[in-house]
C-alpha cells in the first residue's frame, strides 16, 4: 500500500514538473533537455527542477 501512495505523489509530482516546463520561458533546447530528465529519471528529475529553477 505504501509503494502505491508513493508512486501516485511521485506521479503527481512529475506530471506537475512537466506542466510547469511546458509554460516556462526556458529555450527549446532546455524545455527537451528538462522533459527528458523528468521522464528518464522520474523521482529525481522533478526534484531538480523544483531546485532549479524555484529556488
Amino acid at each position: 500500500m505504501n509503494g502505491i501512495i508513493f508512486a501516485l505523489i511521485a506521479s503527481a509530482f512529475a506530471i506537475w514538473a512537466l506542466i510547469a516546463v511546458a509554460n516556462s520561458k526556458l529555450s527549446t533546447n532546455k524545455k527537451i533537455l528538462w522533459f527528458a530528465l523528468i521522464i528518464l529519471v522520474p523521482f529525481i528529475g522533478p526534484i531538480a527542477y523544483w531546485f532549479r529553477y524555484k529556488y
